[in-house]
């Protein structure tokens, strides 16, 4: 036997050997694709009729191989998909770009949808020839539910978001406004009490001085009167001297002349001299030798924090002494109203000062608005042995160290 007839059996049985493999490895490819439950794995040919089809598909769509092979995978797509003919499109674009994925809604047999995450790809011959379509679809309901679900609570949170800062933003509208009107207020007040002060002092306190004038003209004059008489007339003269003084000191309250024209340094001893006086509190000033003039608006500020704490020391505190010391540091001019008396109840001072009731939270009110429209602050420390005012408010220049 020669050579070459020993070889040519060899080369059959390996050819045979070979279609032997690929048939076993086909049928395990099959035995895969029919065993796969998860996943609806069919074939379409070139038109897009089903060819074959396995467990995975009829568990999801509900056909049986019988009832649907032959059939136009187009019967997979609800009405609106078919009319705009979006499963020949998808074959289309398959075909050009070798694969398509899609996610939308596709039917079962009973009519009902589920969402479904869809791949076709392109099968082509050795020669290139288009020989029809692998189509896997994968149910992801479940997922689409709850993606669906986060996307509404995001919005929602979203929305609530955005409600709650245009809540945010009106109520700071609101209390901008509302800040505009007080700072406004307190202007009119110090603008009407400096107009009310002179009106006194030019007007009422010129009539009376001229009363006085009169009374003592009266007095000293050559006409002879009665004992009765002429008490009468020196009765009328401590009362037009006291009327006097009386204005003066009003006027003066109301608007301190001294303030405008020597600052807070001079205003402030001269007040709590006065204050003593009428209150029979003792008072005491403390501030440095440089202490300079502040800003209008900060020592006005000041001076009417002053005087409503010394309005709380004598009508609640029943305090026999108010400590008064003023110091700038750091830019701020700091003023410090101490006194030694019952204190304010826990129960009446809460969080901050816009919670106090009655006719003192009033006065705090306004020693708190008075500051912050500066920039400042205004802090309330009380016990059983006395309260302490501090307020703080941002002034040019820093006239300590």
């Amino acid at each position: 036997m020669s050579e070459g007839q020993g070889a040519r059996p060899r080369r059959s049985e390996k050819a045979t050997a070979d279609r032997t493999a690929m048939a076993s490895s086909e049928m395990r490819f099959r035995l895969l694709v029919e065993s796969v439950i998860d996943y609806a794995i069919f074939l379409l040919d070139p038109e897009g009729r089903i060819s074959s089809w396995n467990v995975g598909a009829k568990r999801m769509k509900g056909y049986e191989a019988t009832e649907i092979i032959g059939r136009h995978f187009s019967c997979f797509y609800p009405e609106e998909d078919i009319r705009s003919g979006k499963p020949q499109r998808e074959l289309e674009i398959a075909t050009k770009e070798g694969r398509l994925e899609d996610e939308g809604w596709r039917l079962r047999k009973n009519g009902s949808k589920f969402w479904a995450n869809v791949i076709i790809t392109a099968l082509r011959d050795d020669s290139g020839k288009l020989v029809g379509f692998a189509k896997v679809t994968r149910d992801i309901t479940e997922r689409m539910k709850a993606q669906e679900a986060l996307r509404s609570s995001n919005e929602r949170l979203l929305k609530e978001v955005a409600e709650k800062r245009q809540a945010e933003r009106k109520l700071e509208e609101s209390e901008a406004s509302l800040r505009r009107l007080s700072r406004y207020l307190l202007r009119s007040q110090d603008e009407e009490r400096r107009r009310i002060g002179r009106e006194l002092h030019d007007s009422v306190g010129q009539y009376v001085a001229v009363l006085k004038m009169n009374l003592d003209s009266l007095k000293s004059s050559e006409q002879t009167f009665d004992e009765h008489t002429r008490q009468r007339i020196e009765e009328c003269t401590r009362l037009a001297e006291d009327a006097i003084t009386e204005v003066r000191t009003i006027s003066y309250l109301l608007y301190p002349p001294m303030l405008e024209e020597m600052g807070l340094k001079s205003a402030i001893p001269w007040y709590l001299e006065g204050f003593a006086q009428r209150s029979g509190i003792r008072t005491s000033f403390e501030t440095s030798p440089n202490f300079d003039r502040l800003p209008r608006d900060v020592e006005l500020a000041v001076f009417r924090v002053l005087q409503e704490s010394l309005t709380n020391v004598h009508r609640h505190s029943k305090s026999p002494t108010a400590h008064v010391r003023v110091h700038v540091n750091n830019g701020e001019v700091i003023l410090e109203v101490r006194d030694e008396g019952k204190g304010i109840p826990a129960n009446t001072i809460k969080v901050s000062t816009h919670e106090v009731a009655g006719a003192l939270g009033v006065g705090l009110r306004g020693m708190t608005e008075r500051t912050r429209q500066l920039g400042g602050s205004l802090e309330i420390s009380s016990s059983n042995r006395g309260t302490t005012v501090r307020a703080k408010i941002p002034c040019v220049g820093d006239t300590e160290s």
